[in-house]
């Protein structure tokens, strides 16, 4: 046999088939001969005998196993060689403690995630598309691009991509579908034409799911229209917001801006955070109306007001950002999880601490059949307690109502506010049309219904809504079942969000969008009622916000008020042109740096 037969043999079948003679396969050039080399009989030896296999056997053996024995040997080496080991307190070595411990809880982990993982890379797009029907949307790594947009800036980013896939489109944050619509037409058949079927809402934050009574004593977080939702529902309506108990509550809101009008004026000529006294402001006034009592000094700023304030602005940001695993993994909301539990009991207790309290105050009052304040009883907190809540179901939606009302009116009047500011022209047509509803000096004394007669003051109001709505994304609803809008399909469970803020800055609906123009509302017929889709600062269908007559009432009074007796200047000789408009993107969109402003007594 020559040598190119046996290279030949050696190369195709393998030499050891043929039952070769170890001189014949001496011959054979070691880099071609697959099975005689001894070179790979010795790697192949590992893993061989399979009664002691620590790094496996087979092609799926570790390959690590050569730098794992280098780290053990030169590391123990080193310990053994240096020093001299003594066990504490002279115990005999051969006592030492080798109880072993499996970590079940990292192999339950495990178990659980892997398959939850590659099930989201499936859903994000790594391995394909399997919904073809889900509106059009950007995929995982186009979302991972914007990542620093949407922490910064979501509402401007979420319009950017819908100027790219359309009005409605969609996308998966781990295996949660979310739709966004930014469009009026598709917020009508969000809000109108499907109503009920996205009745239902997202609590967007995982935390939400462990507070206590969150099914049973809420509106906003409620997860669907139920019986529970219903009767706070006509109960808020009645005892809050309907026009009679708003105009029954007149006097209220009078005294509370008197104190505001007092204490700036104590303040003449200094530099005012104005911002923090028209949010303590509407804030007394709501928990007024809801608990007969104010929540802040606002004429002293006491050690105890201002943690009450920092424990409600607290509860506001903890759980604006409370997002965690189970948002991106519904299926893990089943689960306790302690992280989760713990927070949502963190928030709880902060709110019990505002509250309850006054709740057990109150109910000792009416035991004894006294009250404390003669102005206490008929305001929501008696309604509660005559109807036979519980103390923390009370608790809680208290603490509901006033963050709601606190955030939304306070940051509309702050920015109405830095517009008249900002447009001196603007703020001269204001002050000569709301003039006749001030007599004196005597704040008590204003005549809101002439406010809300006052025309372009009111369209002031529409415009900061539109231009600086409070809630970009209003509130996030959820299908409660799979259904069709246009020719795509909404999953059932699906988060969904109307993007507001890119509705009410549309320019196929509004002339300069950008721009500050109250009268573009004077002439025109759209409202924020609900009924005109390209204007939903308070939302619209069964879900709207049902505060509106409630908010108008306190943004008027106060904004009136300190236009009609101060005159205003920026520190520091600033030109009010020149103002600081930037925003800042959270539960409400914020003012991001304060509005800090020298009031000085207005001139007659």
């Amino acid at each position: 046999m020559t040598y190119e037969e046996l290279q030949s043999q050696g190369e195709s079948v393998g030499s050891e088939s043929k039952g070769l003679p170890a001189d014949q396969i001496a011959l054979l050039p070691t880099f071609k001969y697959k099975t005689g080399s001894k070179k790979k009989k010795k790697e192949k030896e590992e893993g061989n005998h399979f009664e002691f296999i620590p790094f496996r056997a087979g092609r799926r053996m570790c390959p690590g196993f050569n730098l794992a024995l280098k780290n053990i040997q030169i590391v123990v080496a080193s310990l053994v060689h240096y020093f001299d080991w003594s066990l504490p307190d002279t115990m005999d070595p051969t006592r030492i403690d080798t109880a072993e411990k499996f970590d079940r809880k990292s192999i339950c982990r495990l178990v659980i995630l892997l398959p939850i993982f590659f099930i989201s890379l499936k859903k994000l797009g790594f391995f394909g598309s399997s919904t073809a029907k889900l509106p059009p949307g950007p995929n995982a790594w186009q979302l991972l691009r914007k990542v620093s947009e949407f922490r910064n800036k979501p509402h401007i980013a979420i319009t950017s991509l819908a100027k790219l896939y359309g009005p409605i489109m969609s996308f998966h944050l781990g295996t949660q579908v979310v739709v966004i619509a930014s469009s009026s037409s598709a917020a009508k058949q969000i809000f109108k034409t499907h109503d009920q079927n996205f009745s239902g809402r997202y609590l967007m934050t995982s935390v939400f799911c462990k507070l206590p009574t969150i099914d049973h004593c809420t509106l906003a977080m409620s997860r669907e229209c139920g019986a529970t939702w219903k009767l706070l529902r006509d109960v808020t309506q009645s005892v809050i917001f309907s026009s009679k108990s708003v105009h029954s509550k007149a006097c209220t809101r009078k005294a509370k801006v008197a104190e505001m009008v007092e204490c700036i004026r104590s303040k003449h000529g200094e530099t005012v955070n104005l911002e923090v006294l028209m949010n303590s402001t509407i804030s007394n006034i709501i928990s007024d109306v809801l608990v007969s009592r104010n929540l802040v000094d606002i004429t002293r700023e006491s050690e105890s007001d201002a943690e009450v304030r920092g424990v409600v602005r607290e509860i506001i940001e903890l759980v604006s950002s409370s997002v965690g695993l189970s948002d991106l993994f519904p299926v893990l909301r089943r689960l306790n999880l302690p992280s989760t539990k713990r927070k949502a009991m963190e928030i709880h207790g902060k709110i019990m601490y505002i509250w309850e309290d006054i709740v057990k105050e109150r109910r000792s009052e009416k035991r004894d059949g006294v009250l404390a304040n003669a102005n206490s009883g008929g305001d929501f907190l008696d309604f509660m307690i005559e109807n036979g809540f519980p103390d923390d179901q009370i608790c809680n939606v208290t603490m509901e109502l006033l963050a709601a009302g606190m955030d939304t009116s306070g940051m509309t009047s702050v920015w109405l506010m830095v517009e008249l500011i900002k447009n001196p022209h603007i703020l001269r047509r204001v002050r000569d049309e709301i003039a006749s509803a001030f007599e004196g000096d005597d704040p008590t004394l204003i005549d809101e219904s002439i406010l809300s007669d006052s025309h372009y003051f009111q369209a002031c109001i529409k415009e900061t809504l539109r231009l600086h709505i409070p809630g970009p994304f209003l509130m996030p609803h959820c299908a409660i079942e799979a259904c069709k809008i246009d020719d795509y399909i909404i999953p059932k469970d699906s988060v969904v969000l109307v993007n507001a803020w890119a509705i009410s800055m549309d320019p196929d609906t509004w002339k300069d969008a950008t721009s500050f123009n109250p009268d573009r509302f004077l002439e025109s017929k759209i409202d924020f009622r609900g009924n005109h889709f390209e204007y939903i600062p308070f939302s619209s269908g069964r879900r709207m916000c049902p505060g509106i007559n409630l908010a108008l009432k306190n943004i008027q009074i106060v904004v009136a008020s300190l236009v009609h007796y101060f005159d205003w200047n920026l520190p520091n000789g600033m030109d009010p042109t020149q103002i600081d408009m930037a925003d800042k993107f959270g539960t409400v969109l914020k003012k991001e740096t304060p509005l800090l402003l020298i009031p000085s007594l207005k001139k007659y």
